[in-house]
């Protein structure tokens, strides 16, 4: 079992006075049911009796408005003192994005791993997770009377703020107790990971009679192992692309102790991700690094086939990260062939079984939410989902992550090993100062250690300062003063470079400002390229400082300078440079406080790649385009957005090619690069071309990268401001299409009304426009509203009249056609005119394959499946529905995977095939949660409704039968309540 219960999903804040956190509680049934401690309920300012009332709060609630509500004690024990109490929610239906736990007696426990989440304070972080072992029963105390024994748990994480909190078991998948206590030992070393639980059993128990149940099956997804029919190749020989992975460090100290449980971790068969965390400067890269080079030069260690090593803070772009794993793994295989990057996952999960690879991601906190309730999620569903299908493949690669934030999103399996990389200890700190030639006595260096925290990164600053300013002598680090207890950890490291900062010339320092520029590791080629252009006007106190002196020879001299400082890392072997994160930060702000300054490096820049991008292929991959790509930030880091854009569009877009979208599916990389067009990369202000018309694309281009992402929820807002920005050029045609958007967009997520009035100003304004096109798309958009709320006659209307109007435009075509058509069928399928709506489709898909719209072709083959479906042509409906997901998982256009994806897994479960019905639903389901798509959810879970009825699973057949029901009230949508009524009857026949 590699997937277990997702403790987030279920975990919820328990608030007293103020809003203040007090404790933690979980959710126990789909009606809102919440088990916490009596003690909690005491410290939220309630008495322990039923009808009490205090709030809870779910982090993971999907929309914000479902986060907060209050609770009602409804249960809780008399006469016996079993710290444990059943709350009742404000509603009978749970949060979007709530699960409840499945839960189960401690019974069967002790020996097991345990794993949980609450809502424990580490500054800055509260809701963090623990781990540790189940000890097993022991006898209650003398002055307790108790339904069951204690449970004894040993973890070192647990600590107040987290009574309330579930026990889960992972080797059952069973919640098993309620953390209700942690044995305080004061200074004594022994005991101090000891704490106690609530059996669960005892839930069980009048009045609270909640039921147990045994652990669940896992159903894996089932994955096409060869989705593109080409045979994976084993490259020959173990194959090392290391990318920018940071040299290994010639004065490596300690941590013997780690790096032995990374070869465990890398031997153990049941680990196939192990996340480093901890903060920035602890050493995490360095320590990966040395793991490494020891594992490679270990023969009695199994040896990786291959090692892919990818740094995050200098190629943020999740898909040239796909696209480079994609040539790692089987070079064979063009990427510019696989046009979605959910194809290029699916590729790359499939070869992981052709040897035992070594993925090594650092610096992955940049693409994790930093603050809020989703702190530590990854940003980019594409990326999670391929760690969740690392983690759950059987496959014998190994993947290895180094970040500041925990990685949340892989909480839940088993095969995910999260370990934290602390400070160096007082023997490890000293052993480094000594490597790096500081001298002093042994007391004189420990206590230096400690009055740093062990903090590795500053204690290299503070060696190489000492080194080379004072020839290593320990007593002129008075000079710095130590920090103080509660001085922010970063804080320290910018403090000791300042003093660096007095020390360096103005050359070293301009040289640091403008390496600090680049993003991507800079050659050594570039060094005699830029900076003697940005250095030409540099003035200094000194003559024999100014830059017209700074030739090949001097320029190298003064580089190697700073890396003996240890502020800039040469990779020797590679032949390039990188700054640590931190140390970049510092000197990147200290460039962009001087504008002036900022911008002449950023055109400095931008200029060397463009002289190095070449010609532009019309077949680019993104490796080809990547120059281009840093030539447009830094031409708007310049202010020059005019020629940002016009190499945006003229070379990376290439018009109406749209190549990064239609050729790559490089939706992510799109993204930001409009970003780039914003002050500080910051949307909510206006695009800084001065074209209307160039500001409009930007912001529309956002809103549609935003829905392709399946980040639904923000995009509205960027369609509205293009529109405002039309309508104020009286650029009717424009504005009409944003309306179009924003209705398609809506009906997505469930805004059926505003969809409809959306639809209504777009045809407005395309009659105004005169454009009959835009008046045929308007009124499709029209009638899909109407149809989707259940106003048949409406939506017939409308149709009919865009049908009429596509004849008129091109009397030789009698059918709308494209997404107008598959609108029009899918509208005329459900009202029962099944043999026109084939009729439409079957013309529509010619039309549609002599375009190659291959959007539209999937959604054509989808319509055809589900009319095979009702008329009982079974095995053409399958053919019809595999080749709408083959075709939907070659593109990027998430909509068109979750309706293939659901059609397909539907008709399996009316079929009873409960396996591939499952394995379908619950992709889909997974997609339409991440994205928004509220109408699609509704769908998918009344089709997981049918599979649970066909598994004779009717308790979960029920849950998602009235959770659909409930969203389509909601949402007004009147076919889920349709469809859900259908389930809910035949289960009273089933029952």
């Amino acid at each position: 079992m590699s997937q277990i219960q997702n403790l987030r999903n279920f975990t919820v804040q328990i608030r007293g006075v103020n809003n203040v956190i007090v404790g933690t509680g979980f959710v126990v049934s789909h009606t809102g049911q919440i088990v916490t401690c009596c003690h909690v309920v005491r410290d939220a300012g309630g008495q322990v009796a039923e009808g009490v009332e205090i709030n809870v709060y779910f982090p993971k609630a999907r929309n914000p408005e479902q986060k907060a509500h209050t609770a009602t004690v409804t249960a809780c024990f008399v006469d016996h003192d079993d710290d444990v109490v059943v709350l009742q929610l404000d509603t009978t239906t749970l949060p979007d994005g709530i699960e409840p736990a499945i839960l189960g007696m401690a019974e069967g426990s002790a020996g097991h791993k345990f794993r949980s989440y609450g809502y424990r304070r580490l500054d800055p972080y509260q809701g963090l997770w623990a781990d540790g072992d189940i000890l097993g029963f022991v006898e209650a105390p003398e002055d307790r009377i108790l339904h069951s024994d204690p449970v004894m748990l040993s973890s070192q994480h647990i600590d107040s703020g987290m009574s309330g909190s579930a026990v889960l078991d992972i080797e059952r998948n069973l919640v098993v107790g309620v953390i209700a206590e942690t044995w305080d030992s004061g200074a004594s070393e022994k005991d101090r990971d000891t704490s106690f639980a609530v059996d669960c059993r005892v839930l069980t128990f009048d009045p609270m009679c909640l039921p147990l149940a045994d652990a669940p099956p896992t159903h894996p997804n089932i994955m096409n192992s060869n989705p593109t029919g080409v045979p994976p190749v084993s490259q020959p020989g173990r194959v090392l692309n290391l990318n920018n992975a940071p040299a290994p460090l010639q004065e490596w100290v300690g941590r013997v102790d780690f790096l032995n449980t990374l070869n465990q971790d890398w031997v153990d068969p049941h680990c196939s991700i192990v996340g480093l965390i901890g903060f920035g400067g602890e050493g995490k890269s360095s320590l990966t690094r040395r793991w490494l080079e020891n594992l490679l030069q270990d023969s009695s260690l199994p040896q990786p086939t291959g090692v892919f090593w990818w740094g995050f803070y200098e190629k943020a772009s999740v898909d040239e990260f796909f696209e480079a794993a994609l040539r790692f793994l089987n070079d064979k295989i063009d990427p510019r062939v696989l046009t979605s990057t959910t194809i290029k996952v699916q590729v790359i999960l499939a070869m992981l079984n052709s040897g035992r690879y070594l993925f090594i991601l650092d610096g992955l906190e940049v693409l994790q939410q930093q603050e809020g309730d989703d702190y530590g999620e990854l940003t980019s569903i594409d990326l999670r989902e391929f760690l969740r299908e690392f983690a759950a493949g059987k496959h014998e690669s190994f993947c290895l992550i180094n970040s500041r934030a925990p990685l949340v999103d892989l909480i839940d399996f088993t095969t995910y090993t999260h370990r934290d990389v602390e400070q160096l200890t007082v023997d490890e700190g000293r052993q480094l100062l000594k490597k790096l030639g500081v001298k002093g006595t042994d007391a004189q260096l420990n206590r230096v250690v400690q009055q740093w925290d062990g903090y590795a990164l500053v204690l290299s600053l503070l060696g190489s300062y000492l080194v080379d300013n004072y020839g290593g002598e320990i007593e002129h680090i008075v000079e710095i003063p130590a920090p103080t207890a509660d001085e922010p950890r970063y804080e320290r490291v910018r403090r000791v470079l300042r003093r660096y900062d007095e020390n360096l010339t103005a050359v070293e320092q301009k040289l640091m400002r403008g390496l600090s520029a680049f993003r991507l590791p800079v050659p050594e080629s570039a060094l005699q390229q830029v900076f003697p252009q940005f250095g030409a006007g540099l003035s200094t106190s000194t003559p024999s400082e100014h830059t017209p002196s700074l030739n090949s020879d001097s320029l190298l001299t003064i580089v190697q300078r700073l890396v003996n400082y240890r502020i800039l890392r040469h990779n020797q072997q590679e032949h390039y440079y990188t700054i640590h994160p931190l140390i970049r930060a510092h000197y990147l702000e200290i460039l962009h406080n001087d504008l002036q300054e900022a911008e002449l490096v950023h055109q400095i820049i931008a200029d060397y790649y463009l002289d190095s991008a070449g010609e532009t292929s019309e077949n680019p991959t993104l490796d080809d385009l990547a120059p281009l790509i840093e030539a447009v930030h830094h031409l708007c880091q310049a202010g020059n957005y005019e020629q940002a854009h016009s190499i945006y569009w003229k070379r990376i877009y290439q018009g109406d090619r749209r190549v990064l979208i239609h050729k790559l599916g490089a939706c992510e990389t799109n993204l930001t690069l409009m970003q780039d067009f914003f002050p500080n990369g910051d949307t909510s202000q206006e695009p800084q071309v001065s074209n209307s018309d160039n500001k409009c694309f930007i912001l529309n281009e956002v809103g549609l990268c935003l829905m392709s992402l399946g980040r639904m929820e923000e995009a509205p807002t960027f369609y509205e401001r293009s529109i405002a920005i039309a309508l104020s050029m009286e650029d009717w045609k424009n504005a009409s299409i944003g309306y179009r958007n924003l209705a398609e967009l809506y009906a997505y997520l469930g805004k059926l009304t505003a969809s409809a009035d959306a639809a209504r100003e777009a045809l407005s304004l395309a009659r105004r426009a005169e454009s009959k096109i835009g008046e045929t798309n308007s009124l499709t958009r029209q009638g899909r509203a109407a149809y989707l709320q259940g106003d048949v006659e409406t939506a017939g209307t409308v149709f009919q009249q865009a049908e009429v109007l596509e004849r008129e435009i091109d009397s030789s075509e009698l059918y709308l056609y494209s997404l107008r058509g598959i609108q029009h069928a899918d509208y005329l399928r459900r009202v029962g005119s099944r043999g026109y709506a084939r009729q439409v489709t079957e013309a529509n898909l010619k039309i549609c394959q002599r375009n190659n719209w291959v959007n539209s072709i999937s959604r054509c083959h989808r319509v055809l499946g589900d009319l095979d479906a009702d008329a009982g042509q079974h095995e053409n409906a399958r053919e019809h529905y595999n080749e709408a997901l083959k075709i939907a998982r070659s593109i990027s256009q998430r909509p068109v995977l979750i309706e293939a994806l659901l059609a397909r897994g539907r008709w399996a479960a009316r079929q009873g095939e409960v396996a591939a019905a499952r394995s379908d639903l619950e992709e889909a389901l997974n997609y339409a949660c991440a994205g928004g798509y509220r109408i699609h959810e509704a769908d998918t879970r009344i089709a997981l409704a049918w599979m649970h009825l066909a598994n004779h699973n009717y308790p979960a057949a029920k849950a998602e039968a009235q959770k659909a029901q409930l969203m389509s009230d909601v949402m007004g949508y009147y076919w889920g309540r349709v469809d859900a009524d259908e389930v809910l009857q035949a289960l009273e026949q089933n029952s």
